[in-house]
């Protein structure tokens, strides 16, 4: 008979200041709830900035019902400042499929691969970034080039820069813009944020710019709105 104990595991190793997590088996809504709260402990060891590996390769099943709390999961880490989040899991399996369809929100997507080493090395090659990346679902942006307007949608967002895709205007590599976004709390009040931005890479129309005038109040605000955004449903 199948342990349960071992079908849910969680890691917190302060030394690197990581997160590891396991997912196994055919996994119930009442057992991820028991096993959110140890998270959520585990959590409480680290710092902000910690990196999450989460390996699902040996998850088999997921009842529609448990989606709910995985969503708790996600927005519990992206709040308590999570890092790079990599998921180990195999891309031909039931279980991804079920997650893809059945957890399209906006907010932080983790990078997938295929095994513990493949998700330590990713740790390791990645550039450290400055803040998490948010992904929104259709958020329109603006952006003024030499006082030319042009519009577009947030491809990924941080506290240091952001991409856009559908750009209505493309900028060249190193020009100085202003990025005009307004986003939105779950109590429905507004913030426009206008930053300035240097453009740091060009592709068939996007671009993708670092912010240079944010200072560590504003980005503190900044940050928690893409948190209350990223919460809000679409």
């Amino acid at each position: 008979m199948e342990n349960d104990l071992k079908k849910l595991t969680v890691i917190s190793d302060p030394s690197k200041n990581r997160l590891y997590f396991t997912v196994a088996g055919k996994i119930t809504k009442k057992e991820l709830g028991s096993f959110y709260t140890d998270i959520r402990f585990c959590v409480d060891e680290l710092k902000p900035g910690f990196n999450v590996i989460s390996d699902f390769s040996e998850c088999q099943l997921v009842f529609l019902n448990i989606i709910p709390t995985f969503r708790k999961i996600m927005s519990f880490l992206i709040t308590n400042r999570a890092g790079e989040m990599i998921g180990i899991m195999y891309k031909n399996s039931l279980f991804f499929k079920q997650i893809q369809l059945a957890t399209i929100f906006q907010g932080y997507r983790p990078i997938y691969v295929s095994s513990l080493e493949e998700a330590e090395k990713k740790l390791a090659d990645l550039t450290q970034r400055n803040g998490l990346r948010f992904n929104f679902h259709r958020k329109k942006v603006d952006y003024l080039i030499n006082n030319v307007e042009g519009k577009g949608f947030i491809l990924n967002i941080s506290t240091s820069g952001c991409a856009v895709k559908q750009a209505s205007t493309q900028p060249s590599v190193d020009a100085e813009i202003q990025i005009i976004i307004t986003l939105t709390t779950q109590n429905k009040s507004q913030e426009i944020f206008t930053i300035k931005a240097k453009v740091i890479r060009v592709e068939e129309n996007s671009f993708a710019a670092e912010f240079t005038d944010l200072d560590n109040s504003r980005k503190e605000q900044l940050w928690e709105y893409l948190v209350d955004e990223s919460h809000c449903e679409i």
